[in-house]
């Protein structure tokens, strides 16, 4: 009988450990599949897997380089795990200018730099007001970009719009963890389908169109 149940449990941790090696397969597999459509809209010339699964990929849209990025959030008490979603696209050499926005800023948003940038920047009317905004020493002409921030964060899921002088990125919610399954289990569970290339293409090109008018149209394409 003692035997019996020996085997009984060997046979069952070893089915749970095949079920879980399965699980965690697919799971990795789903991750890194995320971005496979974005090749719709950039033409892709690197794609790597980070340490958690997720794909980043870069390339060239519109004669601009631009980087996609994916991170989920899961710090923040008492809020649903989120997935955002970096554009960055390169400047032309020698820009000048600093700018973090941030709406409804938390303390978890460690992506934002601007928690340690000094200066205070006064938004023009139309931007959002309840966001922070800093920069690092020199704020870049805010009437070039005017009509840009107000139409991206129109959207309630755009996050952030950073500006260094090397780059601009673009912070999207573009998933938000599964309510019932975290409230039951408190694990993270997203929908693990492929980012829409055309959700993908629209956010691209807001970020493109304002980098056009910040730097104007004719920068160089950074390598």
């Amino acid at each position: 009988m003692t035997l019996f149940i020996s085997l009984m449990v060997v046979t069952f941790s070893v089915l749970l450990w095949l079920m879980y090696r399965r699980h965690y397969r697919q799971v990795m597999h789903d991750r890194a599949a995320l971005l496979n459509e974005s090749h719709k809209v950039i033409r892709i010339k690197q794609s790597v897997i980070d340490q958690a699964g997720f794909g980043h990929v870069s390339g060239e849209f519109a004669g601009s380089s631009v980087a996609l990025k994916l991170e989920v959030d899961s710090l923040t008490a008492r809020k649903l795990p989120v997935m955002w979603l970096h554009i960055t696209m390169l400047r032309r050499r020698g820009s000048e200018g600093s700018l973090d926005i941030l709406v409804r800023p938390q303390n978890s948003d460690i992506f934002s730099p601007g928690w340690n940038w000094p200066k205070q920047i006064t938004p023009l009317k139309s931007w959002p007001q309840h966001a922070r905004y800093s920069s690092k020493d020199k704020a870049p002409v805010l009437e070039k970009i005017d009509k840009d921030v107000s139409s991206i964060f129109a959207d309630q899921r755009a996050k952030a719009l950073l500006i260094t002088p090397e780059a601009v990125r673009l912070t999207y919610l573009i998933r938000q963890a599964d309510r019932g399954h975290y409230l039951l289990l408190r694990t993270a569970d997203f929908d693990m389908q492929p980012l829409d290339s055309a959700e993908i293409g629209a956010l691209t090109r807001q970020l493109h169109n304002l980098l056009s008018n910040l730097d104007g149209e004719n920068y160089e394409k950074a390598a």
